[in-house]
């Protein structure tokens, strides 16, 4: 009886003894970091504003001068060893601006070289047409303007923009308005784009 009773002293005290170490451990405290508030990006590039051809060129659009309605439509683009930004934009017989490239299909990237319309921009199906259906021929214009830096507020061209960008360029008697192609640009300082033109008729 004894050693019972002093077995169950000695289990007491144990589990009185375990029961006092086990005493909750404070918490670590976790670092909280405030958010840190990122300027915004500003985005790199030109205006339609800042654009300035200096009167020449260096970019060359070369390919059919005559359509018929429904025949694809195909010409190529020359870099002519510049680098840049490109962009594609036609004027229609009623004075309206469109976007071929950059489009959905293939995004604004930097490019050099010669390439081939629509093949190399996204390969679209692009017809000619006439939206004039009692005239014999109607005039479509195509523009490609090539930058430094890529154009910020290119989807707020117009014709009267277009036009006073590439006013100032000069188009070579021998491509009878078929494209533009005027040699060397160097001796002009304050050109930051290089345009091309290719007119054609549908008939």
């Amino acid at each position: 009886m004894k050693k019972s009773k002093l077995s169950t002293v000695i289990l007491i005290t144990t589990l009185l003894m375990v029961g006092c170490n086990n005493t909750p451990k404070p918490e670590k405290k976790v670092k909280v970091e405030k958010p840190k508030i990122s300027k915004p990006i500003v985005q790199k590039g030109v205006t339609l504003n800042q654009l300035n051809s200096g009167g020449v060129t260096k970019l060359a659009l070369k390919g059919p001068h005559k359509y018929r309605v429904g025949e694809p439509i195909k010409f190529i683009v020359d870099t002519k060893g510049q680098d840049g930004y490109l962009y594609i934009l036609y004027l229609d017989n009623k004075g309206e601006v469109g976007k071929l490239y950059p489009n959905a299909k293939a995004p604004l990237s930097e490019i050099s070289g010669q390439y081939i319309f629509p093949k190399d921009f996204g390969g679209m199906s692009i017809v000619a047409t006439k939206d004039c259906k009692t005239c014999a021929k109607e005039d479509t214009s195509i523009y490609a303007l090539l930058t430094k830096d890529p154009i910020l507020d290119i989807d707020k061209i117009d014709k009267a923009k277009l036009l006073s960008i590439t006013s100032g360029a000069k188009s070579s008697s021998k491509t009878k308005g078929i494209s533009m192609d005027l040699g060397d640009s160097s001796s002009v300082s304050n050109s930051n784009v290089n345009i091309g033109v290719i007119q054609f008729t549908t008939e």
